[in-house]
Order: structure tokens, then C-alpha cells, then sequence
């Protein structure tokens, strides 16, 4: 036996198989606990975060801890007990007496449409007959059906004493959970590593993630659907509401199980002949009841354990049938670990097809200091056949792949629980929870329903932004051109391993770090990540300093960065986070974002109001108390008040009115990445921004030619052919072929329409060439390229050779000081050969230069036929006794629209300020022909001045010139030390930090780096300047929106409240119960406070100076008004309930009293439009979403007043025409006393002018 416990396989598993028949005995000896076992473990993770806080505060104390954390949950459980048992006893007789009546009353009938209806009441009417005759049976079965469950309840409450066993069984095991879940975990983890291998931690996750996200999403809808259904069956008439809620939320738990109760009520409506109430309650079952159930659910679970709803789905109904109630949790977690294990399976048998990990340099080798055969074999690759599929597979899962990190976005229920951070929502549910201990369920239920609505919008609207930015990054993808396998393939440049060989040329951007193997005229614009502006020569010949900065290193080409001339070949060195710019965004995840003013200005008011709230609730508590009013009733008015005086539609009109902001930029080219930034924009004081592509075309232009001694003028702009060559003088020459030809010959670049693939000055020329007529392709088949001098930074111009007829022509484009220096001739104006006026033409160079063009000179040669050399410095040698042909000014010009932008900016109050890292002289040219005021400061000078020094100076100042991307921040530092809210554009690496910095950092779509896009609040979809200010007058006008708002909904608050607090200090009973209240602020208040934030943006909103961002929403003037509107509306309302209770009686009274007050808001809502002038202006019907609100808050008034239903639920009485008419002429009073005084003002306001 020895021997054969001896052999090493035996020995190898006989641990395990002790350890699994230890488990099994465990398993059984265990048994009758295991659904409490499994509630506990669930309980406790679902709290598992708020114990981890919990045990931070108690200075890491585990006993005490658990002790806290498991005393609070065992009141929260005994808490709900007690509400279920108290509340829902007598639910419970209403249920059954209903039932036991409705199936007992007189026989169902058709509806008279569908009776009369030949053939469908034909074909109905049988199966109703049958429906009644077998009534009989059917009400003894429901009747039997109903004790029996009842009897099951008094025998699942005799047995309490068990379910407290095992209740106190469950909580005993969470203490224990909290205090040694760490160690536990630990200890499973070490024991099952040799089993799980290297993929247990995406096991834990998985299950982590897939328990949170199940539990969320099963609470949270089932929580709602209990509650809007519960809604529902109040309003429609149903008996015990509440209970069938309760009903409803524990189905809920199940997918679709809701509709199974709302679906059968809502049947038994129709049946009874209830069809108003059983279609009120279908539409409410399936636009927000189902709503919650289909896409709520779905959205927080999906979203949050990252696992196909399908499958949580089967797991729930599984887990049900197969574990009981517990099973809901169990069920998913099972398949979702399943699945994981599938997806780490298949990754494992990926890793053994590929090839063993290969060794490659470390991360920080200097490759622009070794040769390309070293940086081949380095890298273990071959620059002819590439890398194999299998290797680049391997390298792909070794590397991982090829994109810079980002935050990831917020998951779907972290987005739906951040709508109750407010403190306006948090003081709503207390006053539902207040609401509902004193016993008043349905305006608890009310309330609670207002919270989730605004939730529910608030996360919708969230979660559209999310969508749209995602929707932005999936437009940018970049792909690139790679030799794999011995072939050329074009490939997502996410999947670019190191060692891969990519193919460049002009026009490309570039996708990883890499070495360059191949170079021919290669230029590559490395501006985002160095700041220089001009393109960088490249080369293939390894440095020598090791130590040589980024910018030098002239054999490397940098991811992001873009290739301006020729082509290229390297091979991949860094992908990802482990490239520069990738090393640059990882210094960006660890900045703060400052509030918005906004954000600043409404947690200010949120704070005063709930202040308020408590002071006035406190005051009346204390009051009815003191007056020995019953606690239930003073409670009462304490809650009718705090809902009062809270403006509870705020954040839900907040959300909307910056949503549809933010909908109406993105059509105008501006994605906002955060709804408040909308805002900021608004409030904006200065705007600092890029010359390059912002404020011009990003097109070099040609404006200027001077050719055979006159000069020319040249009309369009970018790279559209139309304009033309137009001379200065009527004697100049008309015959441009000598100046075209050139132009178009020695060129590198082609030009497609607006596109141009090569260098932008190249593509210039053909613009101008063709202005003239002069056609690239017809001009080379004439006069076909021999050889070539590429233009390098040394010689400073290009050469190309042609085989002519009369033997060899040569054209040279370059800087005028050097062909000057070759050249010997010059043309007259009849294109004749003269002696070169040198001095002139260096003269005439200065007078372009100093007006801001950049000059390019051009000249022409002839050479005999015959063999050229093979060298370029032997055939520079050739370029003697040149003939000098033109100068021609470039320039890149501003668009015509940002002339217009600026002055309506300027006309606003908002200053501009162009930074650039051009030229002085550029930079000023540019600035003037913008209308840009101010001085000019250079990069040099900017670095001498201190902070203060630059604060101080900086309104003065128009274009900062010259300057890095570090004085960016700079910049914009001084400008916010000066008071000023700053809006920064940039599209480079090394913007991204300026971005932060300011207020507003915008980045550009089209031009713009992944991190600078990264970095800013909002991306420009045109790299427009006057898309900024179309921005920042759609922030002005969501402000003015919300200032109607903000007006409209205190001037109710404050008239409620005034009303509800003085009626008793009179003797009168109170107007409004708290539901009567929650309809006055949620359903007046709601539709016509959304459509203000529709309202038309004002044509003077650009005729202002910005508001200084800490200027109070509620200035004493704007506080005043809101007052005396309040006050009015008191005045009205209580002198109509006096008139009430001494002509009828007091149900008469209160409904007139609440009746005059929503007209009240109908009269006012036309005040908070106009501020200043009266509200019948041009604008009184431009906004259909108004006179739409209006129309249904009068329509749903109607069925509150008139409609029996809607009267219980409201506590209303049904009002007379003259009613009507009594309580429409004093609520017109709000709004013709504010036109009388805006008349009075505006007429004070001209006397003293005049």
C-alpha cells in the first residue's frame, strides 16, 4: 500500500481529493443554511464599500466595524418589516374585499363601438357570454384561490419564529463577513491559484462585477417599477394601491414580471367597464412602468458587469427555478464566471499557437542612436517580408494594443445614481420618507415619483453625451499601411505591434514611434510635440548623441505627428502608452477639473433654499405644536411647506435646458464633452486662440507675384482655383508662361480639388498655376523630369530637370537670397534677357516680407543635351548664370468668417487674443486684417516678465507671437489672475496643459491630437473660429433661459409659501395639500419651465458685456421683483379662500383657492419671459413648445379639477363657470400689475434721459 501511495501521480492528487470529499461533507453538514449563507455573503458585498468608509473612520477597527455596520443593517431590515406589516394590514382586507365585490357585479358588456360593430361584436360577443355564465365558478375559484394565500400568510406567520432564526442566522454571518472577509478572500485566492492559473483575477472581477451590476439593476428596477406602477393604480382608481405596489416591485425583480400585474389590473379595468382609467393606466404601464423594465434594467446591468443582457437574463430565470428567490443573484454571477472562463480559455489556447515571447530592447533604448540593421535585429524583424501574423499576434498580446490610455467612461448605473447628489433631491426624499412614517402614502409615492423622473431624464440625457463623444472617437480612428508576411496591408493602427514595417507618405499621420529605414525628401510636421513650426528634415543616418533632444532626433519619426514631404519606410519602436506622446498623456489623468460658474451659482442657491426650507419648516412645526395641534397634522403642513419652498423641477430643467444646448452646438460643429461647460461659455471674457487653422484657412495662399519687373495681385483664398492673376498696372505682361511653368514642373506635391497630398506651399503653387491656366499633368508630358535636387534645409531650394526639344531646362524655386546669388539674368517686360537688377530685387523682397507674405523666388536655366551627373552636389554644381523669373508672396489667410466673429465678439464685450508661434510680422499682418486690438508681444519678451508684471499688462496686449506651448499656461494663468473666465484653443500634445488650465479648453476635430481632444471640455468638428462664438452666444442664451426659470419657479415658491404660512396666522385652513403643492411646482412648473429653456435665444445677447461669473443668480433688484410677485399671488389666493369658506363650503373653498393659484402661474410665466419690456413683444409666439405647455398644464388643470378620479386623488371639488371666471380675473392681476410697472419704469428711464 506504501508503495503504491508512493507514485508520484497519487501523491499529486490525493491532497485534492481529500480537499474535495472535505468540501462535499462540508456542503452537507451545511445544507439547511445554504440560502442564508448566500444572503448574507450577497448583503455583504452590496455594503461591502460603505463598510470599507465605515472601518477608514474607525481607525481600521474590524470588530467594531462590523459591529456598526451589521447593527445599521439589522434596522434597516426591522425598519422595512414594521412599514410593510403596519401599512400594508388594511391593504390587504381592501384587496380582497374588492375582489370578493368586482367579480360579483352586474354582467360584462361589450363597449357599445365594438357591440355594434357587425362583425367584430359578432365574433366577441359568444366568448363574453361564456365569460359570464362561467363567472360563477370562476369567483368561487378566485375566492379559494384568495383564502387559501391567506392561510399560507397566517402560517408563514406562525412560523415567525423560524424566519427570525434564520434572520438572525444571516446577520451573525455578515458580522463575520465584514470582520474577516479580507483574510477569507486572501485564503480562497492562494488556494485556488494553482487551479485558476493566471486568470483568477479576471474570474474575481467578473463575478464582482456581474454580482453589483445584477443586484443594482434588480433593486433599482425593481424599486421603480414598484413605485411609478404604484402611481399608477392610485390614479387610476385602484384598491390598495399600495399593496399591489409592493407586489409589483417583488415580481419586478424578475424581467417583465411587472406587467404581470399592471397587465391583469388593466384588464380588469376594461372589463369592469373602467376603459378611461384602464387606458390611462395601459399607456402609463408601457411608456414608463415597462420603460424602466426594458431599458433602465438592461442599461445598469450591461453596463456595469460589462456581460450581454442575454445571458443575465437566462441566469435570472435560471437561477429562480433552480435556487429559489436567491437564485435572482446566483443565477447570472454562475453564467457570467462561466463566460469569463470561456473568453480566458480561449486566450490561453491563443498564447500556445503563437510563438514564445521574444526578447526586445527595453523600453528606454536611444534608437535614433543606432543604425536600421540594429534596430531590425533588435527588434527581430525583417524590413523586406515584415513580421508574420503569428508574431504580430503574440507581440499584439505582449504589448497590447496600439492607443493611448484614457479614462473610461462613467458605467450606466454610476451614471443613474450620480442624478441624487443634489441637495434639492436628497431634502425631496426625506420629505417623502417624512411623508410616508406619519402614515400618507400616496404623497410619499408622489414625491418619490417626481425624484425619479427627474433621475431618470437626468441619466438619459447624460448618457446621450457619453454616446456623442464616443460616437466622435470612432470617427477619428486612423489606419495604417504595413508589411506583414511579405506583403503590403492596410490595418487599424490599434493592432501596430513593435517591429512592425510601415509605409509613409506625404499626407500621412503617423501611427507609433518608429526608426527610420528609408527616406526620400522626407519632412514630417512634429509641432504638436515640440512647439517648432516649421516641418523637420528627416534622415536615415544613426546620431552620434545618444543624449540628443526630441526635437533633434532627425532618424525618428513620433506617433500623432504628421509627414509633410516625401515617403518613408520604418519599423515600429514604442506603440500605445510607451510612445512619447503616450508618456506626455499619462501626466494628464491626475489634473483636477474646477467647477463650472454655473455648477457654483446653483449649489449656492440649492444651499440656501433647503436653509430656508428647514428655517420655515421649523417655525410652522414648532407653531402647530405649540397651538396643540395633533403631531400627524403638524407634521403635515411641515412637509406641505418644505415642498414648497423647494424648487424641485430645477435640476431637471437644469439638465434639459444644457442638453439641448448642447444638441444645437453639435450641429454647429461643437461637441461639448460635459453638459455644464455649456454654460461657462457664456460667461466667457477673453478668448485666446490659435492663429493657424482657427482664425485662417490653414491653406497657404500666393497674394502677391512680381515677374518681369511689375507687380500682380492674386484674388481667392486656400486651395480653390477660383480667383485669378491680376497686374497693378495696365502695361504689364500678359504672357505668364515663363512664370507658371515653374511653378508646376518643380513641384513635388498634387492638388485634387481642396485637397492637397504633399507640402502646403507646394500646393500653393499649383493653385496659383492653375488660377493661370496652367495644367501639371500636360506640362510633364510636354517636358518629362530627368532628375531632381530635392529642396534641404542646407541649400534652401529645389531643383528639377527636363529634356526639352533644345535640350535641357532647368527650374529652381527657393529663398531669394539664394537663387539671387545664382542667377546672372533677369526678364523686361517683353520677356527679354537683362542684366539683373540684384539690388532692386532684394528691395522689392524686403517690401514683401514686411507686410507679413512669405517670399519664394523662382528661376529658370538651359543646358545642352547630353548624360547629367549622378550626384547632387555635381549637378548644384550645374545651376550658374540662372535666369531669375518672380517673386511670389504666400500667405495662410484668415477666413472671412472670423473677421465677422471677432467684430461680433468685440460688439459682446470679449476680448481676443491671437497666439501664435509665428513670426512678429506675420503675426501682425494677420492680426490686422482680423481687426485684432492691441499690441504685439514676443515669446522672448513674454519670458522676461513676471507674473504680476504679465497680469497686469495683459488687456493691453492682442497677439502674443513667437511664443511655446508652455507659455500657454502662462498665458491663461495671468489672464484668470486678472479676473478674466478664459476659453483656450489647441490642438498639440503640448496644449494639452493649457486646456486644463483654462475655464474652456476647446480642442480642434480635424486637426487636433488624441490628447489635446482628451484634455479639453469641447472639440471644434471644423477647426473654426466662428464656431467658438456661436458657442459662447448659445451659453449666453441657456443662461438667460435659465434666469426665466430660476425667476418663474422662486416667484411660485415664494407665493406658496407666503400663502401656506399666513393662512393659518388668519384662522383659515391651509389651501394646498402637499400632492396639490407637488402638481403646482412639478406639473405647472415642469412643461412650461422645459419650454423656457427652449426659448428663442434673444438677438441683444451679443450686445452685452459678459456677466461677471460671480455676479448672483438672484440679484436684490431681480429678488425684489420676485417678491412683489409672490406677494400678489398670496394676496389672490388668500382673499379667494376667504370668499370661498364664507359662500360654500371648505372643499368649495380650497379647490378655488388651488384653482386660482395655477392660473396665477399661467399670468406669470409671461413675466419671467421679458425682464426688461413688456411681454407682448415680436417674440410673444415664436415658441411653440410654450403655448404647447401652456395648453396642457390648462387641459390636465381640467381633469384635476373635473375628473372623479383625479378629484380623489387631489382632494378637489368640481368649480362653476363663474368660478372660473372669478378665479381668472385675479390671477390675471400678477401680470397686469408687472406691464404697469415695466410702463412706469421705461417711462422714468426716458425722462431722465432726455
Amino acid at each position: 500500500m506504501d508503495r503504491f501511495l508512493a507514485k508520484a501521480p497519487l501523491q499529486a492528487f490525493m491532497p485534492l481529493l481529500l480537499l474535495i470529499g472535505l468540501i462535499l461533507l462540508a456542503a452537507w453538514v451545511l445544507s439547511g443554511f445554504f440560502t442564508s449563507i448566500i444572503w448574507a455573503v450577497i448583503i455583504a458585498y452590496i455594503t461591502w464599500p460603505l463598510y470599507r468608509r465605515l472601518r477608514q473612520r474607525l481607525n481600521d477597527n474590524a470588530d467594531l466595524s462590523a459591529g456598526l455596520m451589521t447593527a445599521a443593517i439589522t434596522g434597516l431590515i426591522a425598519l422595512i418589516i414594521f412599514w410593510l406589516v403596519a401599512m400594508l394590514h388594511n391593504e390587504v382586507t381592501m384587496a380582497y374585499q374588492s375582489l370578493a365585490a368586482n367579480f360579483s357585479q352586474q354582467p360584462y358588456q361589450l363597449p357599445p363601438a365594438i357591440r355594434h360593430n357587425p362583425w367584430l361584436g359578432d365574433y366577441l360577443q359568444p366568448w363574453m357570454d361564456r365569460l359570464n355564465r362561467d363567472r360563477s365558478g370562476t369567483v368561487v375559484q378566485v375566492l379559494n384561490a384568495a383564502r387559501q394565500g391567506l392561510g399560507q400568510l397566517a402560517q408563514w406567520l406562525g412560523g415567525v419564529g423560524e424566519s427570525l432564526l434564520n434572520l438572525g442566522l444571516v446577520l451573525v454571518t455578515v458580522f463575520f463577513c465584514f470582520r474577516d472577509g479580507n483574510t477569507v478572500l486572501q485564503q480562497v485566492r492562494l488556494g485556488l491559484k494553482g487551479f485558476l492559473g493566471a486568470s483568477q483575477a479576471l474570474y474575481w472581477q467578473t463575478a464582482g462585477d456581474t454580482t453589483r451590476a445584477v443586484v443594482y439593476g434588480l433593486v433599482l428596477a425593481a424599486l421603480g417599477q414598484g413605485l411609478t406602477a404604484g402611481i399608477g393604480y392610485a390614479v387610476a382608481g385602484v384598491e390598495a394601491p399600495v399593496l399591489l405596489g409592493v407586489v409589483t416591485a417583488i415580481l419586478a425583480m424578475v424581467p417583465m414580471g411587472a406587467m404581470l400585474v399592471w397587465g391583469a389590473i388593466d384588464l380588469s379595468l376594461f372589463l369592469s367597464d373602467q376603459w378611461l382609467a384602464g387606458l390611462g393606466l395601459l399607456l402609463w404601464g408601457t411608456l414608463v412602468v415597462s420603460t424602466i423594465d426594458n431599458v433602465i434594467r438592461p442599461l445598469v446591468i450591461s453596463g456595469a458587469g460589462k456581460v450581454p443582457f442575454l445571458v443575465v437574463m437566462f441566469g435570472v430565470f435560471g437561477g429562480l427555478s433552480s435556487f429559489g428567490l436567491v437564485g435572482l443573484f446566483l443565477g447570472p454571477v454562475v453564467l457570467s464566471v462561466l463566460l469569463a472562463v470561456w473568453q480566458a480559455w480561449l486566450a490561453t489556447q491563443t498564447d500556445t499557437v503563437t510563438a514564445p515571447p521574444e526578447t526586445a530592447e527595453p523600453p528606454n533604448t536611444a534608437w535614433h542612436h543606432l543604425s536600421a540593421e540594429a534596430v531590425l535585429k533588435a527588434q527581430v524583424t525583417d524590413a523586406l517580408t515584415g513580421l508574420s501574423t503569428p508574431q504580430a499576434e503574440q507581440r499584439l498580446h505582449q504589448h497590447g494594443a496600439n492607443q493611448l490610455a484614457t479614462k473610461p467612461p462613467r458605467p450606466a448605473w454610476r451614471l443613474l445614481l450620480a442624478q441624487f447628489k443634489s441637495i434639492l433631491i436628497l431634502v425631496l426624499i426625506a420629505a417623502a420618507a417624512l411623508a410616508a412614517l406619519i402614515g400618507d402614502l400616496m404623497d410619499g409615492a408622489v414625491i418619490m415619483g417626481v425624484v425619479m423622473v427627474n433621475a431618470l431624464l437626468g441619466f438619459y440625457q447624460e448618457f446621450q453625451a457619453e454616446q456623442a463623444l464616443a460616437a466622435l472617437k470612432k470617427m477619428l480612428t486612423l489606419h495604417a499601411t504595413v508589411r506583414r508576411n511579405g506583403n503590403v496591408a492596410e490595418l487599424p493602427a490599434e493592432q501596430l505591434v513593435p517591429g512592425d514595417i510601415v509605409l509613409l507618405e506625404a499626407g500621412n499621420k503617423i501611427p507609433a514611434d518608429g526608426r527610420i529605414l528609408l527616406a526620400y525628401s522626407l519632412e514630417a510636421d512634429e509641432s504638436s510635440l515640440t512647439g517648432e513650426s516649421l516641418p523637420a528634415a528627416k534622415q536615415t543616418q544613426a546620431l552620434s548623441d545618444a543624449a540628443a533632444p526630441l526635437a533633434e532626433r532627425s532618424t525618428m519619426l513620433y506617433m500623432n505627428n504628421t509627414i509633410t514631404r516625401g515617403r518613408a519606410e520604418m519599423v515600429v519602436t514604442a506603440t500605445g502608452m510607451a510612445t512619447e506622446i503616450g508618456q506626455l498623456a499619462e501626466l494628464l489623468t491626475c489634473t483636477d477639473e474646477a467647477e463650472t460658474p454655473l455648477q457654483r451659482q446653483l449649489g449656492s442657491v440649492g444651499k440656501r433654499l433647503a436653509l430656508l426650507a428647514l428655517a420655515v419648516v421649523a417655525i410652522v412645526f414648532a407653531a402647530a405644536l405649540w397651538r396643540g395641534e395633533p403631531l400627524a397634522e403638524a407634521a403635515f403642513t411641515a412637509i406641505a411647506l418644505a415642498v414648497a419652498a423647494i424648487p424641485e423641477g430645477l435640476p431637471a430643467v437644469v439638465t434639459v435646458t444644457l442638453a439641448l444646448g448642447m444638441h444645437r452646438m453639435a450641429q454647429q460643429h461643437a461637441i461639448v464633452k460635459r453638459l455644464a461647460a455649456v454654460e461657462t461659455l457664456g460667461c466667457t471674457t477673453v478668448i485666446c486662440t490659435d492663429k493657424t487653422g482657427t482664425l485662417t484657412v490653414n491653406q497657404l495662399t500666393a497674394r502677391a507675384v512680381y515677374y518681369r519687373g511689375q507687380s500682380y495681385q492674386v484674388s481667392g483664398e486656400g486651395y480653390q482655383a477660383a480667383g485669378a492673376i491680376v497686374p497693378d498696372t495696365a502695361n504689364a505682361a500678359t504672357d505668364l508662361n515663363d512664370l507658371l511653368l515653374p511653378l508646376v514642373l518643380c513641384n513635388d506635391s498634387d492638388w485634387h480639388g481642396a485637397e492637397v497630398i504633399g507640402d502646403p506651399l507646394e500646393g500653393a503653387l499649383l493653385v496659383l498655376a492653375a488660377k493661370g491656366g496652367m495644367n501639371k499633368q500636360q506640362a510633364l508630358a510636354q517636358l518629362p523630369r530627368i532628375a531632381e535636387i530635392p529642396f534641404d534645409a542646407e541649400h534652401k531650394f529645389m531643383a528639377t530637370f527636363h529634356r526639352s526639344a533644345d535640350g535641357i531646362r532647368v527650374f529652381v524655386k527657393g529663398a531669394p537670397e539664394v537663387l539671387l546669388a545664382r542667377c546672372t539674368f533677369a526678364q523686361n517686360a517683353q520677356g527679354e534677357s537683362v542684366a539683373l537688377p540684384h539690388e532692386a530685387l532684394l528691395a522689392h523682397n524686403a517690401a514683401l516680407a514686411s507686410t507679413g507674405l512669405r517670399v519664394l523666388a523662382v528661376a529658370v536655366g538651359q543646358l545642352p543635351d547630353g548624360p547629367l551627373p549622378d550626384t547632387i552636389p555635381a549637378l548644384a554644381d550645374l545651376l550658374q548664370a540662372l535666369t531669375f523669373t518672380a517673386l511670389i508672396g504666400l500667405i495662410d489667410p484668415p477666413r472671412p468668417e472670423a473677421r465677422q466673429a471677432i467684430a461680433l465678439c468685440q460688439q459682446a464685450g470679449i476680448a481676443v487674443k491671437m497666439i501664435t508661434g509665428d513670426q512678429v510680422l506675420t503675426a501682425s499682418v494677420i492680426a490686422q486684417e482680423l481687426g485684432l486690438p492691441g499690441t504685439v508681444l514676443e515669446g522672448t519678451q513674454l519670458a522676461a516678465l513676471s507674473a504680476e508684471a504679465l497680469a497686469a499688462a495683459i488687456d493691453g496686449i492682442g497677439v502674443f507671437a513667437r511664443t511655446t506651448p508652455a507659455q500657454k499656461v502662462q498665458i491663461v494663468n495671468a489672464l484668470k489672475k486678472a479676473g478674466h473666465i478664459v476659453a483656450m484653443t489647441g490642438d498639440g500634445v503640448n496644449d494639452a496643459p493649457a486646456l486644463k488650465s483654462a475655464d474652456i479648453g476647446i480642442a480642434m476635430g480635424v486637426s487636433g491630437t488624441h490628447v489635446a481632444q482628451e484634455a479639453a471640455t469641447m472639440i471644434l468638428t471644423d477647426d473654426n473660429f466662428a464656431s467658438i462664438v456661436n458657442a459662447v452666444k448659445e451659453g449666453r442664451g441657456i443662461y438667460d433661459n435659465m434666469v426665466k426659470f430660476i425667476r418663474f419657479q422662486l416667484s411660485t415658491n415664494i407665493g406658496a409659501i407666503l400663502t401656506v404660512l399666513s393662512a393659518p396666522l388668519l384662522g383659515m385652513p391651509l389651501p394646498f395639500t402637499a400632492v396639490q403643492l407637488l402638481w403646482i411646482n412639478i406639473i405647472m412648473d415642469g412643461p412650461p419651465a422645459m419650454s423656457l429653456g427652449v426659448d428663442p435665444l434673444s438677438a441683444h445677447s451679443m450686445e452685452r458685456p459678459p456677466r461677471a461669473s460671480a455676479a448672483p443668480i438672484l440679484s436684490w433688484p431681480r429678488l425684489g421683483n420676485l417678491l412683489c410677485y409672490g406677494l400678489t399671488m398670496a394676496i389672490g389666493t388668500l382673499g379667494i379662500l376667504y370668499y370661498g369658506l364664507q359662500t360654500g363650503t371648505a372643499a368649495h373653498a380650497t379647490t378655488l383657492a388651488f384653482h386660482t393659484f395655477v392660473l396665477f402661474q399661467v399670468f406669470n410665466v409671461f413675466n419671467a419671459r421679458t425682464e426688461h419690456g413688456t411681454a407682448f413683444n415680436r417674440h410673444f409666439f415664436a415658441n411653440r413648445w410654450f403655448w404647447l405647455a401652456i395648453s396642457t398644464v390648462l387641459a390636465l388643470q381640467i381633469l384635476i379639477i373635473h375628473w372623479p378620479p383625479a378629484q380623489t386623488v387631489f382632494h378637489t371639488t368640481a368649480l362653476t363657470g363663474g368660478d372660473w371666471l372669478l378665479a381668472t380675473g385675479i390671477a390675471g392681476a400678477v401680470l397686469v400689475l408687472e406691464e404697469l410697472r415695466k410702463g412706469l419704469c421705461g417711462r422714468m428711464i426716458k425722462i431722465a434721459g432726455n
